[in-house]
């Protein structure tokens, strides 16, 4: 899949991107607590792609993982909002919002743009 990805990112290169989803794969080993070392060449290969189609990780608001094995012993930060450098021309205050899951094993991850413009106040004039 990663690959995919990589050839459509190039053709628009330059384009305003986002792309969110489960990538099964984490970025650094604080990303998951297990009772053992769990990062591998999995991981390496999924800083790479990263690196290769210029992704950059939008800041977390809320809870540190997004995925809960369901005795908790493992959890991990696999869902994740990455953006191209132009979305963060327009969208500067991007942030992913990691919310309580519900019913599955997976967070609800919401991406936001934290500080939004919406023009003028209305004037507004109280009348006695």
């Amino acid at each position: 899949m990663w690959d995919e990805i990589s050839v459509f990112r190039m053709r628009l290169l330059n384009w305003v991107s986002c792309i969110v989803g489960n990538f099964n794969s984490i970025k650094r080993k604080e990303e998951r607590k297990t009772s053992g070392s769990d990062y591998s060449r999995k991981n390496l290969r999924f800083n790479n792609f990263i690196e290769k189609v210029d992704l950059l990780d939008i800041p977390i608001v809320g809870k540190k993982f997004t995925w809960y094995k369901s005795n908790r012993t493992i959890i991990s930060r696999i869902d994740r909002a990455m953006v191209s450098k132009e979305w963060l021309e327009v969208w500067s205050n991007s942030r992913q919002f990691i919310y309580s899951r519900i019913v599955f094993v997976h967070c609800v991850l919401v991406l936001k743009d934290s500080c939004s413009d919406w023009g003028p106040k209305p004037f507004r004039s109280l009348d006695g």
